[in-house]
């Protein structure tokens, strides 16, 4: 009796490992559930030693839930529970029921490392009823529990936490631990804004063109405007910004920094591009394969984007003001780091260029 809550607890408890890579922040902001909960209580000794019902030895508890999550800071939840226990001084098999009603509140955004810690009180009616005995006995108690909870995926939020149960009649306390799941329904998250087009300005009629580019003379500040050109509220010309966007991998040896000669043309490439668009600039991000500590993984990707920027001064002359590095470690795999050709393919330096090109629009 002793040994299997402690394994399911376990068990429970090793659960969210299976989920490693759920999102475990982005609770629903209100959502109702059903679930199913596992426990061990520490029974309190009661004052009269000798009782059959009252003496309790430690015992497993096994329980359903039912709740509704009303808003990102409130929950209500209803429990019924069974527990399997024996007489403290007797040895003699008592069934134990229990219905639970508890409020709980939780912090809309704190997440300690993806658990969304919570607080509750709660109200309990026990019933007890031993073998033999002429009539089983019921408690009323008040508990305080506390505990974490984690999404687990977009239905499933996983618990564990403790309670402290105080008998009202006797004033002994109850402790007991605790792990369960819950399975969410009827959720509710919140709504994407909607796109509010602006409102266009009504037309004018304008009068004397003389160039034709529908702007009326007195108010046309260029009053030589290209034929067929788009013009402003001016008379201007309205140029057309068309955003340049180059895209460069190179890849490295394992635990290497030093960029291959035969990369030399790309980054030359991207370098000409750069000299031809002056306002340009470059961002350098280094990544890693998974082989390695997460730290040393930081550092290498970092040294990897510094040797692309240091071909790029040294050999083609490119100022490193318009030149950004960042290290990204191992955490952006373009492909699986279980085969060596997809650990090779991770070891890159992706360089992203972006730059500015302005023309005359046309009609």
């Amino acid at each position: 009796m002793t040994q299997l809550p402690r394994l399911l607890l376990a068990g429970c408890i090793a659960l969210p490992i299976t989920w490693a890579h759920a999102d475990t922040t982005h609770f629903p902001l209100s959502y109702s559930f059903i679930g199913a909960e596992v426990g061990y209580v520490d029974s309190g000794n009661s004052k009269d030693k000798s009782s059959n019902i009252d003496n309790l030895a430690n015992y497993p508890e096994y329980g359903l839930t039912l709740g509704h999550q009303f808003n990102p800071n409130f929950t209500l939840m209803g429990a019924f529970s069974y527990g399997d226990a024996e007489t403290r001084v007797t040895n003699i098999d008592a069934d134990i029921l229990r219905g639970s009603l508890a409020g709980r509140i939780h912090p809309g955004k704190f997440r300690l490392g993806g658990w969304r810690p919570f607080a509750g009180l709660g109200y309990s009616y026990t019933d007890i009823d031993v073998d033999g005995a002429p009539s089983s006995k019921t408690e009323d108690a008040l508990y305080l529990e506390g505990g974490f909870q984690r999404m687990m995926s977009d239905r499933i939020v996983f618990e564990a936490g403790a309670r402290a149960r105080t008998e009202l009649e006797d004033g002994y306390v109850d402790g007991q631990v605790f792990a369960g799941v819950q399975l969410l329904f009827n959720r509710s998250y919140p709504q994407p804004p909607k796109n509010q087009l602006p409102e266009q300005p009504a037309p004018v009629a304008p009068p004397a063109d003389s160039d034709g580019d529908g702007v009326p003379d007195p108010r046309d500040l260029c009053p030589n405007t290209p034929q067929g050109a788009l013009v402003d509220a001016d008379g201007c010309a309205k140029e057309l910004t068309r955003e340049i966007k180059e895209t460069l991998y190179v890849e490295f040896d394992l635990d290497g920094t030093e960029v291959k000669p035969e990369y030399f043309d790309e980054i030359g490439e991207l370098a000409a591009l750069m000299t031809q668009y002056p306002t340009s600039r470059i961002l350098l991000e280094g990544h890693t394969d998974s082989t390695g500590s997460a730290s040393y993984n930081q550092n290498l990707s970092q040294s990897r984007a510094d040797s692309v920027m240091k071909v790029l001064v040294q050999e083609f002359n490119i100022g490193s003001e318009r030149i950004s590095t960042t290290g990204m470690g191992e955490s952006q795999p373009i492909a699986d780091n279980a085969t060596d050709e997809g650990r090779a393919k991770n070891r890159r330096v992706e360089a992203i260029l972006t730059g500015k090109h302005t023309e005359i629009m046309k009609k």
